[in-house]
């Protein structure tokens, strides 16, 4: 009747492994950047957008050219400068975590607070959102999936909306 104690220890320890590869597999990187940018997006939402976008390698780029940790276009970014007057270079970390949450929150602004819709556009841009519904729909799925994981994870912890 003893075993049972090295049972309740091997399944603690189990579990305490999972949780640990959980943390690796979702990072929670640059999160006082994402917190300071979010202006109402979840910080946990934004960590999904950048495992999904670069892996949080903040020298990621595109085969298409998108830059960074949040993959943004460079005429992306010109725009946003441009229209916004926004500051900054989309090679540096934070300045790419700043114009991707501006972005974002232009496109849920643009669908009326539609998220799915919004990351469909931030995937494939408002103008060939409904073009690529497939690729979009895909996208949108691993990100959303991803969010949850973040949420599961870290919510508890009393990061995120």
């Amino acid at each position: 009747m003893e075993n049972w104690k090295y049972v309740l220890l091997f399944l603690l320890f189990s579990v305490c492994i999972v949780i640990f590869m959980f943390y690796k597999l979702f990072p929670i990187r640059y999160y006082e950047v994402v917190l300071r940018e979010a202006q109402g997006v979840d910080p946990l939402l934004v960590m999904a957008l950048i495992k999904a976008e670069s892996g949080f390698r903040e020298d990621a780029v595109s085969a298409a050219g998108a830059i960074g940790l949040m993959q943004l276009m460079p005429s992306t970014a010109s725009w946003l400068k441009e229209r916004f007057k926004l500051d900054g270079d989309i090679h540096q970390a934070e300045d790419n975590i700043a114009f991707g949450l501006f972005y974002l929150r232009y496109l849920l602004n643009l669908y009326n607070g539609d998220l799915e819709r919004a990351l469909a556009a931030y995937y494939v841009g408002p103008a060939r959102v409904n073009d690529f519904e497939n690729e979009a729909k895909s996208y949108v799925k691993k990100v959303m999936g991803y969010y949850k994981v973040y949420r599961t994870l870290y919510f508890w912890l009393g990061w995120g909306n």
